[in-house]
Formats: structure tokens, C-alpha cells, sequence
């Protein structure tokens, strides 16, 4: 195909993003967030021109969502894009009138330039892919001297097939679909946040700090941070008051996997599964040790390459259900809410996204200062985490939909108990 013939073809939605048209509401928008500060005042007119340039580069992001008679679709937008000022809403819902139909919406604000990104139209590899490409272009237009090192897609590159893959297809065994039953999540309540804000509480540790801490045990940045989650959901909401039958509930975190790291594909689209760590706390004496343990033991199976393909088996072979395949959307739509509430959000207690370390050209670094990511939270799991690194800078982001922070205290004085220093900002969504 040449890059004409992408520009003006409709394509499928890959197979993890077909459930999100369906389940999405104001409260669970199923939204996530990139945010870059930039060493110096962003000037909104060349991220425009950048944005514009990067979207010649990844058609599969112009593009508007369409209802067909089985599936929604996506098809080519016309419309211009427009970016615009950040407001004080994180991970709200991008509304198609308001966003010229787009699926998601760039922002800039002092030296922050920020992506929001709707997850039917790619995850966290391609939007950073995509992000990329913008602060390329961005900086070409502010008069830096930069190259892309193999490093940055540019429009002297073409799109190609694999980039628009539904790897999903591709890598999944129809042998090997097996679903395993779950027991729903202990879920953390509060003091649901008005007006459908979002609580944002972000720390900054020493990447290199961090790492020798989770060496230390023997762990991953992830397994560890992981551990550290459940051992602060456990002694803020659950230790000497095990016996409630609410909290008798296996706390369970759920954790995406760029599963690209683990198949040879180069997609743009949504390519990812997850892994999950799950304790039932009913007991008193628990400790982190316990917690980093069976951390580790669960993430061992979960990340086999065969587990990886079951899970993924499982997703496209409910989209294979010929029931389903021939239920009008309408009616789909209603079955998919359900189902989505029952086996997805009641499964998990909260989503730990990490981005892990994000590099760029050498001669791009001096322009950037620091990356942070952020997922929306919502009615049920309404507390998640992002964290993403560059340089020595590890960023950990908690959103939340209640006013309540005491996760979020406990979980940083577990670094600063051991001589991390912790730098914390807050977007204050209690003064909204």
C-alpha cells in the first residue's frame, strides 16, 4: 500500500479495542494520559504545525470512530485538528463534537505539551511512538538541531502494513483460549470527587535509586512497585480488620503488558495484555516480604510466553463467538456493559501501568525535563498508577475519583523511610 491508500481507507477496530465504544461513559472514559515538560515555554502554533505534520506520518490517527450495523469502525477524518489549552480535567472524555471527531486531543500549557489518548485507537507504545514524532517535529520548527538516530518515525518514512496490524490476530492460538474463572476484587472506596474530576499526586524518585532498591530484593522495578501497592492497600484499608467480609476479597492488581516486547510486531495499534498479582489479606501479620513473593511467583507464570497467548486467545476467540458476530451493535453494546462490569472492573482492585524507560535521540534530551503518564479512574477501580522514566527521573502517578489520599501517602513514605528522596506535586482537585 502507498501512503494515498491508507489516507482515505476505513479499517476495522483491532480486537482490544472494540469493547471500549461500548463500555465508555463520562465516568470510566477509558482515557489515558502522556504529559511532557519541556525545558522551555511550549509556543502553540509549532506544536500545531507538529501535530499536523506527525498526523501525515500516522494516518491510522486521523481518523474518526463510525457505527456499522455488527462492529464500530474507523474511517478517515477530514476535519482539521486543533490542539488547545490543558484545563484542570486528567483523563476526562473526549467528545467527539468538541474534538472534530478525533480520538484523542493535545494540549499545551507553560512548558507542558500533553497527549490524551481514547484507548480504542492505540496503547501506550504507540501513542509514545506517535508523541515522538511530535516533539521531532516541534523542535525542527523552534530551530533545534536534532536528528531522529533511528529512533523517530518521520514523514520521510511511509506507514505500513504492520504498523496498522491487529496483532492480536496475528499472535493469538485458537487452541489455546482456556478461560480461567475469577473471584471479584476487594475495591476501594471513598469519597467519590464532583463534577467527574480527577485526583492527580505524582512523585519523582531517582530512576537509578529505585532500580538498586528493587536489586536489592531481587525484583523488577514492577514486581516491586507492585509489592509495594499491595502492602499499602493492605495497611491503609485492610490490616486488623481482615475478619470484614468486604475485605476478605483477594486485593488484585491488574498490570499491562507491552506485548511487543514479547512478539516481533511493529503495530501502532493496541497491542498489549496484562498480568495480574492478587493476595487475600486475611490475615494480621502480613508483611512486604510476603507481598514481593507471591508478586514474583505470580508474575513468573503470568509472563510465560503461553500464558501471555492464552489471555490473548481467550479475547479474540470471544470476538470470534459467531452468536456474537451476528448480534446487531445495538444489542451487542448492552451485552459487552455487562460482561465488562462482571469480568473486568469487579476483577481488579486498581491498574499499575508502567511505560517503563522512555529514550529519545541524544540530541532531543537537552529540550525535555521530565515524562509522566496518567490513567483515568473511575467508579470502581477508583484509584490507578502510571509511571514512566527518562534519564534518572522515575515518575509515579496516581489518579483517583475519591478525595481520600491516605494510598498515596503510605505508599511514598515507604521511599523516604529509606532515604529516597521524593519530589511531589498534586493538580489539588479539592480546590476545584
Amino acid at each position: 500500500m502507498n501512503h494515498g491508500q491508507y489516507a482515505n481507507d476505513w479499517f476495522k477496530l483491532d480486537n482490544a479495542a472494540k469493547i471500549f465504544p461500548a463500555i465508555s461513559t463520562k465516568k470510566e472514559t477509558n482515557t489515558f494520559r502522556i504529559q511532557i515538560e519541556m525545558t522551555e515555554e511550549v509556543d502553540k502554533d509549532f506544536l500545531q504545525l507538529a501535530v499536523d505534520s506527525a498526523l501525515e506520518r500516522y494516518p491510522m490517527f486521523k481518523v474518526r470512530l463510525k457505527s456499522g450495523l455488527f462492529w464500530n469502525y474507523l474511517d478517515y477524518n477530514e476535519r482539521p485538528f486543533l490542539v488547545r489549552p490543558l484545563t484542570h480535567h486528567v483523563c476526562g472524555a473526549l467528545s467527539p463534537k468538541e474534538n472534530n471527531g478525533y480520538l484523542f486531543q493535545m494540549y499545551y500549557r507553560g512548558k507542558l505539551i500533553v497527549l490524551e489518548m481514547f484507548h480504542s485507537l492505540a496503547d501506550g507504545g504507540g501513542s509514545f511512538s506517535f508523541v515522538k514524532t511530535v516533539l521531532y517535529e516541534y523542535l525542527l520548527l523552534r530551530g533545534a538541531r536534532i536528528s531522529p538516530d533511528n529512533m523517530i518515525l518521520t514523514r520521510d518514512s511511509l506507514p505500513t502494513m504492520e504498523e496498522y496490524e491487529d496483532s492480536n490476530l496475528t499472535y493469538y492460538d485458537p487452541e489455546n483460549h482456556k478461560h480461567v474463572q475469577e473471584e471479584r476484587a476487594f475495591l476501594i472506596k471513598g469519597t467519590p470527587i464532583p463534577e467527574g474530576n480527577i485526583g492527580l499526586i505524582s512523585g519523582t524518585v531517582s530512576t537509578k535509586e529505585l532500580v538498586a532498591l528493587a536489586r536489592s530484593r531481587d525484583a523488577s522495578i514492577t514486581e516491586y512497585l507492585t509489592a509495594l501497592l499491595l502492602y499499602t492497600i493492605y495497611v491503609t484499608k485492610i490490616q486488623y480488620r481482615e475478619h470484614l467480609r468486604e475485605n476478605q476479597k483477594p486485593v488484585k492488581i491488574f498490570v499491562p503488558v507491552n506485548l511487543r516486547k514479547y512478539f516481533p510486531s511493529k503495530t501502532l495499534r493496541n497491542f498489549a495484555n496484562f498480568v495480574k498479582s492478587g493476595i487475600v489479606m486475611n490475615r494480621s501479620d502480613l508483611t512486604f516480604e510476603d507481598m514481593l513473593a507471591e508478586t514474583k511467583k505470580q508474575f513468573a507464570f503470568g509472563l510465560q510466553p503461553k500464558e501471555l497467548i492464552r489471555k490473548m486467545s481467550e479475547n479474540v476467540s470471544f470476538e470470534k463467538n459467531i452468536f456474537l458476530r451476528l448480534t446487531p451493535y445495538f444489542l451487542k453494546k448492552f451485552v459487552l456493559k455487562i460482561g465488562y462490569k462482571k469480568m473486568g472492573l469487579l476483577l481488579n482492585t486498581l491498574s499499575f501501568s508502567n511505560l517503563g524507560k522512555i529514550d529519545f535521540p541524544e540530541s532531543m534530551e537537552p529540550y525535555i525535563d521530565n515524562i509522566s503518564v496518567g490513567v483515568y479512574s473511575g467508579k470502581f477501580n477508583t484509584v490507578n498508577i502510571g509511571t514512566v522514566s527518562f534519564q534518572d527521573k522515575f515518575k509515579i502517578s496516581f489518579t483517583r475519583s475519591i478525595i481520600e489520599t491516605t494510598i498515596e501517602r503510605e505508599f511514598f513514605r515507604h521511599f523516604t523511610a529509606k532515604g529516597i528522596h521524593v519530589t511531589l506535586e498534586s493538580n489539588y482537585v479539592e480546590e476545584y
